[in-house]
């Protein structure tokens, strides 16, 4: 089997950084447990069903999310071109359009027909490493294609000039 096609590496590591910085916002670190032997330590606790009160949740961004679906389905579509000039002038200044177009092409055409994308992941932040304070907004989908192959992919939200959201980020593996 070929290996898939990639964004060039250093745009990956940065939207991986990114990603997982944001990824790990939406979860609050574990109170710190006094220190003592193992045999005296408690049990680890269940994680808890619920998300933080101060976090969203899928449900809390149901147009955001619809909104990243749009925008995947043009790449869908086979118009990638399209995404990517509705994408943010930070994206457009790391991705060629040519470049972003070809890619996405390789990639569709070898996954085949989408059969289902379900959102699996929402997280916020005001920062990312290497970019700059503003308000972003991940979201990982989980892509399945009729011929049996998955992708996960995060999109990467940002507010430009104007109180527009644009996509500043995007990564599949």
């Amino acid at each position: 089997m070929k290996p898939m096609p990639r964004f060039p590496t250093a745009v990956c590591v940065a939207l991986v950084l990114a990603s997982l910085s944001v990824a790990n916002a939406q979860t609050a670190a574990p109170p710190s447990q006094p220190s003592a032997s193992p045999s005296t330590q408690p049990p680890p606790t269940a994680p808890a069903t619920e998300p933080p009160a101060t976090q969203p949740t899928l449900g809390d961004d149901k147009e955001a999310i619809e909104a990243a679906k749009k925008w995947l389905d043009l790449l869908d579509a086979d118009k990638a071109g399209v995404a990517w000039d509705s994408a943010s002038k930070e994206l457009q200044n790391v991705v060629k359009r040519d470049q972003f177009i070809a890619e996405m092409r390789n990639v569709r055409k070898e996954m085949g027909k989408l059969d289902s994308r379900t959102a699996v992941k929402f997280a916020r932040a005001h920062e990312l490493p290497g970019g700059s304070p503003g308000d972003y907004a991940l979201i990982e989908f989980d892509s399945k294609y009729k011929n049996g192959k998955h992708l996960s992919e995060q999109l990467i939200w940002s507010i430009e000039q104007g109180d527009t959201w644009r996509v500043v980020g995007y990564f599949y593996r």
